[in-house]
């Protein structure tokens, strides 16, 4: 081939190079869309917090390769039914009571019986041990939703005043199940509640109280408007987990996987400082409400609080006797 042809395929080249380049530089990848549900409804606060913690920051971070998608709260998927959805496949990700996420995770409920930070549960490997659960049900654990820093994350609301351990012995206290074991170590008589039936329950004096709701969700309701008093200490850390089908999981590239960690950490900051604000704003649509928030006396602050754990970490022992002891060494933080 002399030079004048070699140089004419040369210049063909270039020129079909620069149009062929920029054609294969705009084409657009299409994104992984990781559909979610929640058994809350879109409208709480606390989805909204978790819009932008880890949505946002996951959609930053993977630049365009991850897209999400809401597919409902509660009124598309019971909430009981949840974690057995996101098992499935049916949604890649899904906020969980842990106390429901038990039926395909048992003992993962443990989780609220934390007495450390939440940063220090990813570094001491509580996640991992957490993870560990969730794989045998088919699920990736991504983390809490909106911790509570104080710790205090369930309070009792109560209409008959109490201020030291035998009072609880005169009290009916109503309760889901998270707050079962700690009413029966109290000492009170449980009656068992769903929590759409706590405005009802105090209206009508059929409970002298509830001992597992938070602060938000009881104004949200509107039961400031029946109730008198908020003991305070409150206890457990949030009972909201955060999972993923585990085949959705490791189908994900490293990388993107490495992104999904990444947004979650952001989240967990996220939604603790969320909740702390939100709890602020709750306290005061109970001043408004003429509900008397006091403080028990130290000591039987602590047997309060010593006796819910101790009573529920029981439970836990009793129902998950594999499991328990290691999640226990984990979460208590030398207490």
């Amino acid at each position: 081939m002399n030079k004048k042809v070699t140089g004419v395929l040369c210049l063909v080249l270039v020129i079909v190079g620069v149009y062929i380049q920029p054609a294969f530089a705009q084409q657009k990848v299409e994104p992984i869309t990781l559909n979610w549900a929640a058994f809350i409804p879109g409208s709480h606060p606390e989805i909204f917090g978790f819009t932008k913690g880890f949505i946002n920051k996951a959609l930053e971070l993977s630049k365009g390769r991850l897209a999400f998608k809401f597919r409902g709260g509660p009124e598309t998927f019971a909430t009981p039914d949840l974690p057995k959805v996101t098992q499935s496949g049916i949604v890649d990700i899904s906020i969980n009571l842990s106390g429901v996420l038990e039926m395909v995770a048992p003992g993962v409920g443990g989780t609220i019986l934390s007495r450390i930070p939440f940063e220090e549960e990813r570094k001491n490997g509580t996640y991992a041990y957490m993870d560990q659960l969730c794989n045998k049900g088919g699920l990736h654990y991504m983390g809490r939703l909106a911790p509570s820093r104080d710790l205090q994350f369930f309070v009792l609301f109560l209409n008959k005043k109490v201020e030291k351990p035998e009072d609880f012995k005169r009290l009916r206290i109503g309760t889901a199940t998270a707050g079962r074991a700690l009413t029966e170590g109290w000492g009170a008589a449980v009656v068992n509640l769903q929590m759409t039936d706590y405005y009802t329950a105090m209206e009508r004096g059929t409970v002298d109280g509830v001992s597992s709701s938070t602060i938000t969700n009881w104004t949200n309701s509107g039961c400031q408007a029946v109730t008198k008093y908020l003991v305070q200490p409150g206890y457990f850390q949030s009972s909201v987990a955060v999972a993923m089908n585990l085949n959705t999981w490791n189908k994900l590239p490293q990388d993107l996987q490495q992104v999904i960690n990444e947004a979650m950490i952001y989240s967990e900051k996220v939604g603790a400082e969320a909740w702390a604000e939100d709890r602020a704003k709750s306290i005061q649509k109970l001043n408004q409400a003429k509900v008397e928030i006091y403080n028990l006396s130290p000591d039987t602050a602590k047997w309060l609080v010593d006796t819910a754990y101790e009573s529920t970490w029981a439970y836990q022992q009793k129902r998950f006797p594999d499991v328990t002891p290691r999640l226990r060494e984990l979460l208590s933080g030398g207490k």
